[in-house]
C-alpha cells in the first residue's frame, strides 16, 4: 500500500477526474479572463490551493464546496476539484467524490477505480504538482470548460482540460464519459499568454 502520493499515481487519477464535455451555452458580456479577488493559499495534501473571494466557501472532510455562479467561480472550482479529487486520502475521497462530482457512470466507475488505491499522506515534495492558473475556453451558467495549468518538480508543465457543471448549487467537476476517447492531459511546452494566471507560492 502506497502512503504517499507519487507523481505517477497523482498523473493517473488526474487523468481519471479531468473532464471533458460540451459547454453549457456561451454567455456573452462576460469577462473570461478577470482573476479572483481575495486570494490566500491553503495546503491540501502537500499542494497549496487557492482560496478566494469566489470560492470555495466551505471546506469540510477534505472537501471544497460554495463557488460563485460565475467564470471565475468556475476555474477556481475547476482547479481545486481537479487536484483535490487526485490527492484525497483514504479517509476523505468518499466525501470530495460526493460532494465535488457531477454523479453518473462516469463518477461511478472512477470511485470504483478510486478503490484499488491507498493514498495515506500528503503528496512527496518532488512530485507535488504546483498550480499556474486556469483558462475558461468556454463558459455557459450550466456547464463551463476550463484548462488547468500545472507544473512539476522536473519543470514539465500540463494541461488539464476539465469541465464543470452547475449543479446543486455549486459547480461541479464533470468527469468525461468512459468511453471517450478524447485527451484528457496534455503535456506542454509554454503556457499560452492568456490564462489566468494562479501561482502558487514556493
Amino acid at each position: 500500500m502506497n502512503s504517499t502520493v507519487t507523481r505517477p499515481l497523482a498523473v493517473g487519477i488526474a487523468l481519471l477526474a479531468a473532464a471533458v464535455g460540451c459547454g453549457g451555452g456561451e454567455a456573452t458580456g462576460l469577462d473570461l479572463s478577470a482573476a479572483p479577488t481575495g486570494v490566500r493559499w491553503q495546503d491540501y495534501q502537500g499542494i497549496a490551493l487557492p482560496h478566494a473571494d469566489q470560492g470555495p466557501g466551505t471546506v469540510a472532510d477534505g472537501a471544497a464546496t460554495g463557488f460563485e455562479h460565475s467564470p471565475r467561480g468556475a476555474g477556481l472550482a475547476a482547479l481545486t476539484h481537479t487536484i483535490r479529487l487526485s490527492v484525497a486520502p483514504d479517509t476523505q475521497w468518499a466525501t470530495v467524490v460526493n460532494q465535488e462530482l457531477v454523479p453518473g457512470p462516469a463518477r461511478d466507475e472512477w470511485a470504483i477505480n478510486r478503490v484499488q488505491l491507498s493514498i495515506t499522506g500528503p503528496a512527496a515534495a518532488e512530485y507535488a504538482p504546483k498550480l499556474l492558473g486556469y483558462k475558461i475556453t468556454e463558459y455557459g451558467e450550466q456547464q463551463s470548460r476550463v484548462d488547468v495549468y500545472t507544473e512539476y518538480s522536473d519543470n514539465s508543465r500540463a494541461v488539464n482540460h476539465t469541465t464543470v457543471s452547475w449543479y446543486g448549487g455549486d459547480w461541479r467537476l464533470q468527469l468525461p464519459d468512459p468511453r471517450s476517447t478524447e485527451r484528457p492531459v496534455d503535456a506542454i511546452d509554454e503556457l499560452p499568454t492568456d490564462i489566468v494566471a494562479l501561482e502558487a507560492p514556493q
